[in-house]
C-alpha cells in the first residue's frame, strides 16, 4: 500500500514478489472464489457493483489509488474497457500488474505510475472521470490531503468510490489494535469521520455501505487457505511470518464477527459546475 516507504517495505513489498506465484493463486481462488488478483476485502460480484456505481464506460478516464498488483484495477478495464491509471507506491506490485495487464490483453488500457498517496499526485486538474481506492487509505497519514487532491484530479460530475476497512463501530482493545495493525502505519477512525473529510474537500456523498460481511467472508476463506497450505507457504516464506498472517487473520475474523471493526463504502461525487 501506500503509507510510507518504510511500511510499504516492511509490510508488503516481499509479499508483492510472490504474488503471482502459482500457490498464491491457489491459495486466492480457495480464499475468494473468484480470483481477480485481489489481496484486500474486495471480490468479484461487489466490484461488478462498483463499476456501475461509478458509471463508466469504454470512453472513461479511471484512476485506481494505492492499485497494488493491479487486480480490481485490470479487471474493470477487462470488463469496461476504459483506460485506467494505477498509482502505487511498490515497484513489485507495480510490475506485476503490468504482466497480469500483459496476459489480458488490455496492456494498451493500462498506465502506471509510482507514487506515495501521502503526497501531491503527479496528474492535471480535471484529469479523469472516475477514482477508486479500495482498503488503502487507512493506511495513509493524512487522508484528507488525498481526498483533496481526488478532488482536484476529478472533473465534475466525476465519481469516487473507496472503502475503508478500519472504521470502529464497537469495542476494541489495544492488543487487537496491535494485531490488526500488522502491515505498517494503520489508522482506525470513528463512523462518519471519513463523510466529514468527504465534504470537507468538496465532495457531494451518494452512497455509504457497510460491507462488514464481506470481510468476515474474505478473511474466513483466507484464513482456511492459509491453514490449508500452511506448510507451502512455510516453504517460501517462513514460519514466523505465517504465523504472523494466521494471527492477523483470525484476530479480523474475530473483529468482523462481534462488529467491532467496520469496512464501509462511499461513494462520493465532485458536485457538477452551475
Amino acid at each position: 500500500m501506500n503509507a510510507s516507504k518504510e511500511s510499504r517495505a516492511d509490510g508488503y513489498e516481499s509479499f508483492y514478489r510472490e504474488f503471482d506465484s502459482p500457490l498464491m493463486r491457489q491459495i486466492r481462488r480457495e480464499a475468494y472464489g473468484e480470483d481477480i488478483g485481489q489481496h484486500s476485502w474486495v471480490g468479484a460480484d461487489e466490484m461488478r457493483g462498483d463499476i456501475d456505481r461509478l458509471k463508466l464506460t469504454p470512453s472513461s478516464r479511471f484512476v485506481d489509488l494505492g492499485c497494488g498488483p493491479c487486480g480490481p484495477l485490470t479487471f474493470v478495464l477487462a470488463a469496461v474497457g476504459c483506460s485506467g491509471t494505477g498509482v502505487e507506491l511498490s515497484p513489485s506490485a507495480i510490475r506485476v500488474g503490468r504482466a497480469r495487464a500483459a496476459s489480458l490483453r488490455i496492456d494498451a488500457l493500462l498506465a502506471v505510475h509510482e507514487a506515495d498517496l501521502n503526497e501531491p499526485l503527479p496528474f492535471e486538474a480535471g484529469s479523469f472521470d472516475a477514482a477508486m481506492s479500495l482498503d488503502v487509505v487507512l493506511h495513509l497519514r493524512d487522508r484528507s490531503n488525498l481526498f483533496h487532491e481526488v478532488a482536484r484530479l476529478l472533473r465534475p460530475g466525476g465519481r469516487f468510490l473507496l472503502t475503508d476497512a478500519g472504521v470502529v463501530t464497537g469495542s476494541v482493545s489495544n492488543e487487537e489494535v496491535r494485531r490488526r495493525s500488522v502491515h505498517g502505519h494503520t489508522q482506525f477512525v470513528a463512523a462518519g469521520w471519513n463523510e466529514h473529510l468527504l465534504e470537507s474537500a468538496g465532495f457531494r456523498l451518494v452512497e455509504t455501505e457497510n460491507r462488514l460481511m464481506s470481510v468476515l467472508k474474505n478473511a474466513s476463506g483466507r484464513l482456511a487457505a492459509v491453514q490449508a497450505h500452511r506448510a507451502e507457504l512455510e516453504r517460501v516464506s517462513s514460519t514466523a511470518d505465517v504465523a504472523s498472517q494466521q494471527d492477523y487473520l483470525e484476530t479480523v475474523v474475530e473483529l468482523s464477527r462481534r462488529g467491532a471493526v467496520s469496512r464501509l463504502m462511499y461513494l462520493a461525487e465532485v458536485p457538477a459546475r452551475v
